[in-house]
């Protein structure tokens, strides 16, 4: 063989060479999926909706709204969700269950308020009163109940607590006259305070619940969980979305009129007026896992001692949490 032809067939050895291993390290596009409810946990994420950022050429994110909260319990079960915006129980209980999630952070604070016409100063003045309340057995009535309870009050002995179907049902009861005190759940609280004027917040539950338990920021209301297996394999991905996640809630926070434009424009269920209103009741930021986990330790025991059924029947441990 001449000098040409091998030398030749060396180049077209090596070409291909290089073109087998530039193929093995080509990755197959995939699409994340992020799953979250309308309403505040869809507002944290209207920036990321709006702008689209490009994270990573190979992935793509697809945003999916759930209106009812059964199917996203659902796609987290079925583990169908990627990266999902959750109650923070449900993070606990899906945990618990051998599940592939952990808990990156916390998506929003807090947002119940106690309401009333009444100009009510003490928790003894709710003595022999009725609450129109919601969530019986789950987060809003373990956060209620606890509340009265350290306040001296004893639930369906000192007052009568009525359960509505959903949180939604209460502000109409309220706005007709029907109750005088009902628990109220952003963004409704600012609803019915815009409609109905003599309306008072007597109580902030986030802050009440600091006072109690010692939790500085108060207990996590809803927060982000991440497959541990899109961890692992896109750790670099995840940490950079992870960032332009904690952008979007703080500039959520910081552009409520903007971002009542976006939400309007995405049709996510919470008026632009709403959000401009009660931008700060809606208490989202602050979300960084390290900064936090003693809220939540905090948020677990109590749920033990109330229903334990409800983080899936123990305290999760340290592997629940994803820190960065």
């Amino acid at each position: 063989m001449n000098k040409k032809l091998l030398c030749l067939l060396y180049l077209m050895i090596i070409f291909l060479l290089i073109t087998s291993c530039v193929t093995k390290e080509v990755k197959e596009p995939e699409t994340i999926n992020f799953c979250f409810r309308e309403g505040i946990p869809a507002l944290t994420v209207v920036k990321l909706m709006k702008e689209a950022p490009t994270i990573d050429e190979n992935i793509s994110i697809s945003y999916e709204i759930q209106k009812s909260p059964d199917l996203l319990i659902t796609q987290i079960l079925k583990e169908e969700a990627d990266i999902a915006i959750v109650p923070s129980n449900l993070a606990a209980q899906a945990f618990n269950k051998g599940l592939s999630y952990k808990l990156a952070g916390t998506s929003s604070w807090g947002t119940l308020y106690l309401a009333s016409t009444e100009d009510i100063k003490d928790f003894q003045e709710l003595k022999n009163k009725e609450i129109y309340s919601f969530g019986k057995g789950l987060t809003p009535d373990l956060v209620l109940r606890l509340i009265l309870s350290e306040n001296g009050i004893i639930p369906d002995e000192d007052l009568k607590i009525t359960y509505l179907n959903a949180a939604s049902d209460v502000g109409p009861i309220f706005i007709s006259g029907k109750a005088d005190i009902a628990l109220l759940a952003e963004p409704l609280a600012t609803n019915v305070m815009m409609k109905k004027e003599n309306t008072r917040i007597i109580y902030d539950l986030n802050e009440e619940w600091s006072k109690i338990t010692g939790a500085d920021k108060g207990y996590p209301q809803a927060s982000l969980i991440i497959k541990a297996d899109l961890i692992e394999n896109n750790p670099d991905f995840v940490k950079e979305f992870i960032n332009i996640y904690e952008e979007s809630i703080q500039w959520a926070k910081d552009n409520p009129e903007k971002l009542g434009d976006y939400a309007e424009e995405l049709e996510l269920g919470v008026k632009k007026e709403t959000i401009v209103e009660g931008i700060e009741r809606i208490n989202i930021g602050s979300f960084p896992i390290n900064n936090s986990k003693r809220e939540y330790q905090i948020y677990f025991e109590a749920i033990m001692d109330f229903s334990p059924d409800f983080i899936g029947g123990k305290l999760p441990d340290e592997e629940i949490y994803f820190e960065r």
